[in-house]
């Protein structure tokens, strides 16, 4: 019976090829990171207050989505296997 285990390593073994690729599963990213970011979504400014303050929402969403995208960017980078 102590056998048994052994015969079954050897037996599996016999079975894959050596030149079988790795089956790497895809990278983990946050829920987060993929929701989308606000910007302006207000109507038309028509003074320069408003003006303003759609410059200033959009430049946060702006920088939201870029901070989204490096942290991404970071995920995606990183080896998974090292040799």
């Amino acid at each position: 019976m102590r056998l048994y285990p052994l015969c079954l390593l050897l037996l599996l073994g016999a079975c894959s090829d050596r030149a079988s690729e790795a089956v790497i599963p895809p990278p983990r990213v946050p829920a987060d990171l993929l929701q989308p970011c606000a910007g302006y979504t207000g109507p038309m400014p028509q003074s320069e207050g408003q003006i303003s303050d759609a410059l200033i929402a959009e430049a946060r969403g702006r920088s939201c989505a870029n901070g989204k995208l490096a942290a991404v960017g970071e995920i995606l980078a990183v080896p998974i296997l090292e040799d």
